[in-house]
């Protein structure tokens, strides 16, 4: 790694430490972090550059850049994997005790990026995405009942997945309700949003905003993955970290009703479930046991998401109560 810095960079680094998960060192006052970017093509690397660049010049802290390497692309390899080298401006710890406001500003920033964008665009195209995924695990599916198969998670996989079908399903069918009864606002145009975003997104002791984790899409994406990870990993606390994520974001920037529909449609759509099943039959054998134990605590816990899902309407804030969401009558 050291060698393929100072060869492709020229970037002396000496002592490595781990920001959000990632190889990092510094230079001078400068963090810089080695990021793992094999799912990303060149054109995709160019607009998270340009994101990244543009909230750089509206001041979004702890944004972190690309350093193009000596050849002037955006990643270089070693050793068969694909990296790119970000730099921090400002690192440092999150001052910020309030992250629904921090997320909410990171969004109005975000939506002013005047470029357009094709390889990170996901606005307006849930629908489409959420079919074709449920198609082809639903082959895979009736692929694997045909098989009659003796492993323990083939067996779950086999008995749940109806369940999350229909709840996928039903995901789907709240999104197509929501865009043809109600009307987008200012507020529901795109922003740069992340992938998954959660807690921990941001990095603990150094904060690092990585545009390798950010696509441009509505801002309930990052809203409704923050609160399936506090139900995941908090469900002790997410009543009130829920309820107060939610209100000071909407404090900060007023949600529309689409939104607050839209957030529920991805609630409703459980990819936490698609992705424990996709990551066990991606993954290698020494880490199959972690996804078994993953799927089993996940439908242990299948009512317990009814009722998170039963309760998303009285964590609006007093301010949203005149807005009603159409119920989903068999949860």
């Amino acid at each position: 790694m050291r060698a393929m810095l100072k060869e492709n960079y020229g970037l002396h680094a000496s002592d490595f430490f781990k920001v959000n998960g990632c190889d990092a060192f510094r230079i001078h006052q400068t963090v810089c972090l080695v990021v793992p970017v094999h799912h990303l093509d060149e054109d995709e690397l160019f607009e998270l550059h340009y994101m990244s660049q543009y909230l750089q010049e509206k001041r979004e802290p702890y944004t972190a850049v690309f350093q193009a390497a000596k050849d002037g692309k955006l990643y270089s390899e070693h050793q068969g994997v694909k990296y790119a080298v970000l730099k921090l401006g400002q690192a440092g710890a999150r001052n910020s005790i309030s992250p629904g406001r921090e997320l909410a500003q990171f969004h109005q920033r975000g939506r002013s990026f005047p470029y357009q964008l094709t390889k990170s665009n996901r606005i307006g195209q849930w629908k489409t995405l959420w079919e074709k995924r449920l198609d082809q695990l639903e082959a895979f599916w009736r692929g694997k009942v045909q098989a009659h198969p003796l492993d323990r998670f083939e067996k779950l996989f086999i008995e749940s997945f109806p369940y999350y079908l229909g709840l996928g399903e039903n995901g789907i069918q709240y999104l197509v309700d929501t865009e043809l009864d109600d009307e987008p606002k200012p507020v529901d145009s795109a922003a740069i949003c992340h992938q998954r975003f959660s807690r921990s997104s941001w990095g603990g002791e150094v904060c690092a905003k990585l545009p390798t984790d950010w696509v441009f899409d509505h801002a309930s994406r990052d809203i409704a993955e923050y609160m399936r990870q506090e139900f995941l990993n908090r469900p002790d606390e997410l009543r009130e970290s829920g309820a107060s994520f939610i209100e000071e974001y909407d404090r900060t920037v007023p949600l529309s009703s689409f939104s607050w529909r839209l957030i529920y449609s991805r609630l409703l759509f459980p990819l936490h479930y698609f992705e424990c099943i996709e990551d066990y039959y991606l993954s290698q054998e020494a880490q199959k046991p972690y996804y078994e134990k993953q799927l089993h605590q996940l439908l242990e816990r299948s009512g317990e998401y009814e009722q998170f899902l039963k309760s998303y309407s009285s964590m609006l804030s007093m301010r949203t109560r005149r807005i009603v969401l159409p119920a989903v009558h068999w949860i």
